[in-house]
């Protein structure tokens, strides 16, 4: 079934792309995936997601969900990560 929402292509310039790489090498996830992610964090940083109530309000609250288990993953790994590394400096 044909999705209603359209793609969106880009080509990012090298230095962002580099940039977007490097998200995805640290984090493990997708070139997609960042990209979205970025985004979502832009247009919420000028403020323009608007809180409209209307027919794509569960859409939304969705997409918001998904963006923060994302964020909450994100920091988990990190944390993670930190944590493995502060035991390995720590047997040393």
């Amino acid at each position: 079934m044909p999705s209603q929402r359209k793609r969106i292509g880009f080509l990012p310039t090298v230095e962002v792309q580099e940039i977007i790489n490097k998200i995805c090498a640290t984090e493990n996830i997708s070139q997609s995936k960042v990209t979205g992610i970025l985004v979502n964090e832009a247009i919420k940083a000028r403020g323009l997601k608007k809180n409209s109530v209307n027919a794509n309000v569960i859409c939304e609250h969705s997409s918001d969900d998904e963006f923060n288990l994302i964020k909450e993953f994100l920091e988990y790994k990190r944390f993670k990560i930190m944590f493995q590394k502060a035991i390995s400096e720590g047997i040393k």
